[in-house]
């Protein structure tokens, strides 16, 4: 996956200065245009998703998603 990250420059590999056989993995300033530009995309489809619902509900449907991603990511 790094691999792809900087062959699209979204991100930046340089070697660790205190150890030479590490990677230190930044964002690019492209990277971080890009990754804007996703925010904004994904605020808008999220909009659009829960447009139905009050702000409440909005705020009540996310604790509740979270919680089930929470309960199934749960490592045994």
């Amino acid at each position: 996956m790094l691999n792809e990250l900087a062959g699209r420059d979204l991100v930046e590999r340089t070697p660790d200065p205190g150890d030479r056989r590490r990677n230190v993995i930044t964002i690019s300033p492209w990277g971080r245009r890009h990754l804007r530009r996703l925010d904004e995309t994904l605020d808008d489809l999220h909009d659009t998703l829960l447009a139905p619902l009050n702000p409440a509900e909005r705020d009540q449907f996310m604790r509740m998603l979270t919680r089930l991603l929470d309960h199934h990511t749960r490592t045994p």
